[in-house]
């Protein structure tokens, strides 16, 4: 899988076959990324539209701009949230929830522990 993806640096393939378990949740998220891009400009000349080629985005990537900004942007978030919602979820082999104290301002009536999808990522 990881060698079909047309773009990766020698260093994110080895992170991709390294991770391949995290490589959907990835996928998932860019899917995600892009659809949200699109719903905030579908009203505008740029509306976030993608090439039906392997680069996705074509040649937008390459230049300098704030449409290119932003799709890096919103697609960065994307990918932090589902890999967040997959590790989450146990589908992930290297990660875990968050081992931090319970804070000293809770509430003491409050219970403290489980995962969720915002904890940070070790």
């Amino acid at each position: 899988m990881c060698s079909k993806i047309v773009g990766l640096t020698p260093g994110q393939r080895r992170i991709c076959r390294r991770h391949k378990d995290h490589m959907p949740a990835v996928g998932l998220g860019v899917r995600k990324g892009i659809q949200e891009c699109q719903h905030q400009f579908r009203d505008r000349r740029w509306n976030c539209s993608i090439t039906r080629d392997e680069t996705v985005f074509g040649p937008l990537t390459l230049i300098a701009s704030r449409e290119t900004a932003f799709t890096h942007a919103i697609t960065a978030a994307g990918v932090s949230l589902s890999l967040s919602r997959a590790c989450r979820d146990g589908t992930l082999s290297s990660c875990g929830c968050s081992r931090a104290n319970r804070p000293r301002h809770l509430h003491k009536d409050w219970l403290w522990g489980g995962c969720g999808d915002l904890d940070l990522m070790p």
